[in-house]
């Protein structure tokens, strides 16, 4: 289901990085990626997601363009995509390493800003 609209949000060398890293095919990781990206768009859709962890979380929200929402949020919210996209655990692993490794990469969020008990989730709008 690769999709490149969606995965616009992560630069080519951090999915590479991260899929030699956790020894995960680039190709596995970057499709894993795309169906979590069209996940959120579609379940229910990324305004509405967002809005939920709003109201969920205290201060999720650590950056906001128009092409994309970067959160900070609890592991539980990585851990009902993994089940419900029946990710297995070292794609899994690479998957959240790229929201992570994205989000300490980009001038937007300062690793600070990500609370300790949280995870970073990029979103594509």
């Amino acid at each position: 289901m690769t999709d490149p609209v969606s995965l616009t949000v992560f630069d080519d060398a951090v999915i590479r990085a991260i899929a030699d890293e956790n020894d995960v095919p680039e190709a596995e990781l970057r499709e894993a990626l795309a169906d979590h990206q069209q996940t959120m768009a579609t379940n229910p859709g990324v305004e509405d997601l967002v809005y939920e962890w709003r109201k969920r979380f205290e201060d999720p929200v650590l950056h906001r363009a128009p092409e994309v929402f970067v959160l900070g949020v609890p592991p539980t919210v990585w851990e009902e995509f993994r089940d419900h996209l029946g990710f297995e655990e070292h794609v899994f692993t690479a998957v959240t390493a790229v929201h992570q490794e994205q989000t300490l990469r980009t001038d937007d969020v300062a690793v600070e800003e990500i609370a300790p008990d949280h995870v970073a989730i990029v979103v594509a709008r």
